[in-house]
């Protein structure tokens, strides 16, 4: 045949199809073999089986067997067995399908016979019968169903048996990757500009804890000075009232010393002890957490943050106390471990400074 779309109405002789035609139609639709349920072979307790009736496709030729069909094997042998096959045949020769009962040899080991695949001739083997030695009857434990068996039959099913995504898979890992990489290179700059934004937090503040160490010394320098000029004179009312003077010093300084507070946010209602040790020094301050309470700190040197609970974490872990500012108040988080999320594999967490 030519190369040209089925099926269109011929035009002065341009399209002629034939039996072949149809044939080559339906080759890449549907596999060879047999429909399901179709051709049953049954013992009829006697010599002979029926084969039911169905539906067979081979390569493309169909034929519907409407009724079952009886058949009679050959007398069985009285020193040797044989194993026969039931086949059924496209013959393009007789131009038709049949079923037939193949006789095996005898043997004591006997085998089923070949089936038969040529240019003109297609078998189906249906099924295999063993007929014993001296055997009047057919059971159906002699009966051996090859319909399933694909390389001598088979059942007839669609050729397309599945959709292939490889193509579309390809296309979307292909976009994802440029989207994750579009992803990462922001990602990168929004960090490059917090870490600009928190150098410029730190010098402001170094800036800052400098004036206020200026100023405190200042004043404890006039203080001490006018002090040691008229503690010898003071009585004990005076030196009292002057005490208590101090106190309200003390606790104004503290006010704009550094501050240490702490925001709750892992919702836990009991006691929250944690560390605040000084590496350079090793002095540890163990602040309890309550809402507005406060812990300060003078001690110049390099800080860590440690919760004595297992299960909480502290953002920032660290800081560090130069005095480079008059005053400084730093907040730090409080989570609970297990409400951390993973977003696109970045833990996220939120810092918050004053």
């Amino acid at each position: 045949m030519g190369q040209y779309a089925n099926f269109y109405n011929s035009r002065s002789g341009d399209r002629v199809y034939n039996a072949d035609s149809m044939s080559e139609w339906l080759l890449p639709f549907f596999t060879t073999g047999v429909f399901n349920n179709c051709f049953a072979i049954t013992a009829n307790d006697d010599m002979s089986v029926t084969v039911g009736g169905g539906y067979v496709n081979i390569k493309g030729k169909t034929k519907h067997f409407e009724q079952a069909q009886i058949f009679t094997l050959e007398k069985a042998s009285g020193t040797l067995a044989r194993i026969d096959n039931v086949i059924l045949r496209r013959d393009d020769t007789e131009r038709d399908f049949y079923i037939f009962i193949e006789t095996g040899g005898f043997s004591k080991n006997p085998v089923a016979p070949e089936i038969v695949r040529t240019e003109a001739i297609h078998d189906l083997k249906l099924g295999e019968i063993y007929v014993d030695v001296g055997a009047i009857k057919i059971t159906q434990e002699n009966i051996t169903d090859t319909r399933m068996n694909a390389d001598v039959c088979g059942w007839v099913m669609a050729t397309v048996k599945e959709i292939d995504f490889s193509q579309i898979t390809a296309q979307f890992q292909a976009y994802f990757t440029r989207y994750q990489a579009n992803i990462t290179q922001e990602f990168n700059a929004y960090m490059e500009q917090i870490v600009n934004l928190e150098d410029k937090g730190a010098a402001a503040f170094r800036d800052m804890q400098s004036q206020f160490d200026a100023y405190a010394q200042q004043q404890q320098d006039a203080f001490s000075e006018w002090f040691d000029g008229i503690k010898d004179q003071l009585s004990a009312d005076a030196a009292g009232a002057l005490q208590n003077a101090v106190n309200d010093l003390t606790a104004h300084i503290k006010n704009l010393a550094t501050k240490i507070t702490f925001e709750n946010l892992s919702k836990e209602t009991g006691e929250i002890k944690i560390d605040i040790v000084n590496g350079n020094t090793g002095t540890t301050t163990t602040a309890t957490f309550a809402e507005g309470g406060k812990t300060y700190l003078t001690e110049p040197g390099e800080y860590t943050v440690e919760p004595q609970a297992d299960n909480l974490l502290i953002i920032p872990k660290t800081f560090i106390l130069d005095h480079s500012q008059t005053t400084e108040t730093l907040i730090f988080s409080i989570y609970d471990k297990n409400a951390f999320a993973a977003i696109g594999g970045y833990v996220g967490a939120y810092v918050s400074k004053n």
